[in-house]
């Protein structure tokens, strides 16, 4: 055999070995493929994230049992959806790509992503290229931000919640404040009004005008009391009272608060019922009610209607409102033929903090709050309303028996007086010397002064020369309380008599020795009454 075959044949045997070489290496390296694919599906099985596998052109090759959780298709469903669908905008995913190419990869991509049923939520992505069966795919992380999003919703929430809190403590400061100041003016205006109204005649047409003075300004003492009562901080004792009283006294404040083109109509067919409750928060269900129905009717005008009655709740009753008892209750409807609730808001309703009111126009918490003070008082509320067909709020107190109420007294016409010495101190003028007029006319000797320090050097002057002591307690120099304690210090029998016109505690007032508190803005049957109530119960009094 010449050398070139020799060379031919030793050529054909190698080209036989390599193709069989070949053949084994093709074999083994789809082996390790395969091994490689199991080997990716186990590990991206025990990965806690949503991965997915895709095309640029958004075919589907694989995805993980976590991303088939989050969003609700099988495996084999991901196979037949291209990755446009998972997103709430489809041009989103465009915008995802070309920052893909641009980068090689993508970190904390914020985006909405869709559900299998059309659930949308935040999400984050991470992406970078791979190849993955011999293709240049995407492998792509998802994070859901809906458990992040809730929790940064509820901090924002609570921090709204503190700034109104503090928000609402400013407020509490700046209205007690000009309640007091409005309290002094007040004082003057009773004072002055009765002084007049004594010097003419009952029949005169002067004194029908300065009666009407007087009914106005008691509405305006009312209006006070509700300011000082919102920014009181502490609950008053629940006790006895006939809530047609409160309710009726409630509505006339209302009334002057309402626009002319809604009517407020009070019709009260329980005069008698009597609950045990704190007035200030039955005025507070009365004010959140009917501001709630004016909003209602603000654009359209219309009718509230305030209805207090006596029902008796049954057993079937107690099904439709599983908090109440069976039993007797009185109940406060506040109804307006307004625009009405859909089930959706109905079910909402006394949730804190939900509003179907634009953004600053309401904090959502005022049927929240008539709510809760219902059910502190053992009762509860209901709601009837339709689209269309107005809302009307129910309102449920238990009513109590008559013994254990106090006998209702017809106060007497006369003042009582007396011919005692007291000091008064107040330091406004105008106070001192229409008090210490409406003492004068009462029989008392009266001595006023407007300085705290004067006031008590006279009196330690000459202790016994008194009977009486009756000072303010907000004074510069030295506080009504503070010229108390150094008295009694001196006098330990001293009365006296505290006028404010804040919000005080008055146990903490009689622990200090204080005998009583009169309350701005008063007038001469509340402060003849106070000052002959204690001078009657002082031991060793003058005769």
């Amino acid at each position: 055999m010449s050398n070139e075959n020799k060379e031919k044949d030793k050529m054909k045997r190698r080209i036989a070995g390599l193709e069989k070489t070949l053949q084994i290496v093709t074999g083994y390296s789809g082996r390790v493929e395969k091994n490689l694919r199991q080997l990716f599906e186990v590990v991206s099985e025990t990965m806690p994230v949503p991965m997915m596998i895709s095309l640029k052109t958004g075919a589907i090759l694989f995805s993980n049992t976590n991303a088939q959780k989050i969003f609700g298709y099988s495996d084999e469903d991901f196979h037949k959806i291209n990755a446009s669908v998972l997103y709430e905008n489809p041009q989103d995913r465009n915008i995802f790509i070309r920052t893909l190419e641009d980068q090689g990869e993508v970190r904390d991509f914020a985006v909405s992503m869709k559900k299998a049923d059309g659930t949308i939520f935040p999400a984050s992505l991470f992406s970078r290229q791979i190849v993955f069966e011999g293709q240049n795919c995407l492998l792509t992380v998802t994070h859901d931000l809906s458990e992040l999003r809730q929790e940064e919703e509820k901090r924002l929430l609570l921090e709204r919640q503190l700034r109104q809190t503090q928000k609402m403590e400013a407020i509490g400061t700046m209205a007690s404040g000009i309640a007091h100041d409005f309290n002094n003016i007040l004082t003057i205006i009773f004072g002055r009004l009765e002084l007049t109204m004594m010097m003419l005649p009952e029949d005169s047409k002067a004194a029908r005008y300065i009666a009407d003075a007087l009914s106005a300004a008691n509405r305006a003492k009312i209006i006070i009391m509700q300011i000082l009562a919102f920014c009181r901080k502490k609950e008053e004792e629940r006790r006895p009272f006939r809530i047609s009283s409160i309710v009726a006294e409630a509505a006339k404040m209302i009334q002057s608060l309402t626009p002319s083109n809604i009517e407020i109509r009070l019709r009260i067919k329980s005069k008698a019922s009597i609950i045990l409750c704190d007035p200030t928060q039955i005025h507070q269900i009365m004010m959140n009610l009917c501001f709630n129905a004016n909003h209602a009717l603000r654009d359209r005008g219309g009718v509230i209607e305030i209805l207090l009655e006596e029902v008796t709740v049954s057993s079937q009753e107690k099904i439709m409102i599983p908090t109440l008892k069976p039993g007797a209750y009185v109940r406060l409807t506040v109804s307006d033929n307004g625009p009405g609730m859909n089930k959706g808001v109905i079910d909402r309703v006394f949730d804190p903090f939900f509003t179907t009111k634009p953004a600053g126009e309401g904090t959502g918490m005022g049927l929240a709050i008539v709510h809760g003070i219902v059910q502190a008082h053992g009762g509860a509320v209901s709601l009837e309303s339709e689209p269309g067909k107005g809302a009307a709020f129910h309102c449920y107190f238990p009513m109590i028996a008559e013994a254990e109420t106090s006998t209702f007294v017809k106060p007497e016409k006369t003042i009582p007086g007396g011919s005692e010495r007291i000091l008064f101190v107040d330091d406004e003028k105008d106070i001192s010397d229409t008090c210490s007029q409406i003492l004068k006319t009462l029989g008392y000797s009266t001595t006023a002064r407007v300085r705290s320090l004067e006031a008590f050097a006279l009196f330690k002057e000459n202790p016994g020369h008194f009977d009486l002591v009756i000072t303010d307690e907000t004074m510069p120099e030295m506080s009504g309380r503070e010229m108390a304690s150094e008295m009694l210090k001196i006098r330990p029998d001293i009365p006296i008599i505290i006028i404010t016109g804040r919000e005080t505690d008055d146990k903490i007032l009689s622990e200090t020795g204080i005998r009583a508190v009169i309350r701005k803005p008063f007038g001469r049957r509340e402060i003849g009454s106070a000052v002959r109530d204690v001078l009657d119960n002082t031991p060793g009094k003058r005769k």
